[in-house]
C-alpha cells in the first residue's frame, strides 16, 4: 500500500502552517480526505482547516465544526472508498509524534473507524505520515508520502492568510499570583478572539453612527494588512542587504499593491533617499502601510497600535 498527495494539496497544508506561524507563531491543524484507488493505494486530497484554538505547541479543533465537516465529506465522497486524515503542523520544531499527537490518533480507534491516517509537517516540509489499522488488529506504521505533479514553490497565498485569520483564534494567557507560594503562573482563557477583542464586547451607541465592517470583513482586512507588513519587511530587507535594486523594489511594491487595492490597503513606495533614511532611523514597516478605505480606519489603528507594541519588544528586523 502506498500513500500519495498531489503537490497543490501538499502546498496548501504547508502554506496553512506558514500562515499560522507567520501570523501567530502557532501550530495549526486540519483534516483531509483519503481516497482509495483501484490498485489499493491511497490519495490524500482536499485538505481543509476548521475553526480552532491555536498556540505554540497545540491546536484544538472545534468539535462541532469537526462533526459538520465529517457529515459534509461523507455526502461529497459517498461514491468513493475513503477515510480521513488528521494533519497538523510543528512549525519550526521537528516532525515527530508527541504524546499529545499519539493520544489524538488513538481517539480514532475508539469509534467505528477501521483505518485512519495522520500527518505532521513542519516549515522545512519535513513530515511523518502514519497509517493506523484499528480492526481486526491494531497496527500503526509510519510510511513514505509521495508528492506527485511537482510544480514551483510559491508564496503563501493571500487567501490562505485570510482563512487562517478567520478560523483560528490564539490562546491567550493571564499571569496569576498564587497568594500562598508567591509564584507566578500562566492560565489560559478563551474569551478573546484572534484580534484581541472580547467576544461579548458591545459597540457603544456612538460607534453605530458610522459604517462598521463585519467580523468577517475585519478578519479579511487584518489578514491583508499582515500580508502587506510581511511583504514590506521582505522588500526592504532585500534592498538593505544589496540583493535588490531600487527598480526591483518598486516593481515588487507595485505588484503587491495591485493585489491589495480591493481591500483598502496600499504600501507606500519610497525613493532611494527616503528609503535609506527609513532604514537608518530603524523605522518600522507598519509606518508604510496605508489604509485607503475609511470603513477600516479603526481596525487599521488597532493593528498599528499592536505592531507598535510588538516593535518595542524587538519587532521586525530589517
Amino acid at each position: 500500500m502506498k500513500v500519495y498527495i498531489y503537490k497543490d494539496c501538499w502546498d496548501k497544508i504547508i502554506n496553512y502552517a506558514k500562515a499560522a506561524y507567520s501570523s501567530e507563531k502557532a501550530e495549526i491543524g486540519g483534516m483531509a480526505v483519503v481516497t482509495k484507488d483501484k490498485d489499493g493505494d491511497w490519495l490524500i486530497e482536499n485538505p481543509q482547516i476548521v475553526t480552532q484554538e491555536i498556540a505554540g505547541t497545540t491546536c484544538d479543533l472545534d468539535k462541532e465544526e469537526l462533526a459538520k465537516y465529517y457529515t459534509e465529506m461523507a455526502v461529497k465522497y459517498k461514491d468513493n472508498d475513503f477515510r480521513f486524515c488528521w494533519w497538523h503542523s510543528h512549525h519550526t520544531m521537528g516532525a515527530f509524534w508527541s504524546g499529545t499527537d499519539l493520544s489524538s490518533i488513538d481517539e480514532y480507534g475508539e469509534g467505528e473507524s477501521d483505518l485512519s491516517f495522520a500527518l505532521v509537517v513542519n516549515l522545512k516540509q519535513e513530515y511523518k505520515c502514519r497509517v493506523s489499522v484499528w480492526k481486526p488488529v491494531e497496527v500503526h506504521q509510519d510510511v513514505e508520502l509521495e508528492v506527485i505533479r511537482d510544480i514551483d514553490e510559491i508564496d503563501v497565498p493571500i487567501e490562505i492568510m485570510t482563512e487562517v485569520k478567520a478560523k483560528c483564534r490564539t490562546r491567550k494567557f493571564n499571569t496569576v499570583m498564587n497568594r500562598n507560594t508567591k509564584q507566578l503562573s500562566l492560565t489560559s482563557h478563551s474569551w478573546y478572539n484572534g484580534r484581541g477583542m472580547a467576544n461579548d464586547y458591545k459597540l457603544l451607541e456612538d460607534d453605530c453612527m458610522t459604517i462598521k465592517p463585519t467580523d468577517a470583513e475585519s478578519a479579511t482586512f487584518e489578514a491583508k494588512w499582515e500580508y502587506a507588513m510581511n511583504k514590506t519587511t521582505e522588500y526592504i530587507r532585500n534592498v538593505n542587504l544589496g540583493n535588490w535594486s531600487m527598480h526591483k523594489y518598486k516593481s515588487a511594491i507595485s505588484h503587491t499593491n495591485v493585489q491589495l487595492e480591493p481591500y483598502g490597503i496600499q504600501i507606500e513606495k519610497l525613493n532611494k533617499k527616503d528609503l535609506k533614511e527609513f532604514i537608518e532611523m530603524n523605522s518600522e514597516p507598519y509606518e508604510l502601510i496605508v489604509c485607503t478605505d475609511p470603513k477600516y480606519a479603526d481596525t487599521a489603528e488597532t493593528l498599528i497600535d499592536y505592531a507598535c507594541y510588538n516593535a518595542s519588544y524587538g519587532g521586525y528586523v530589517l
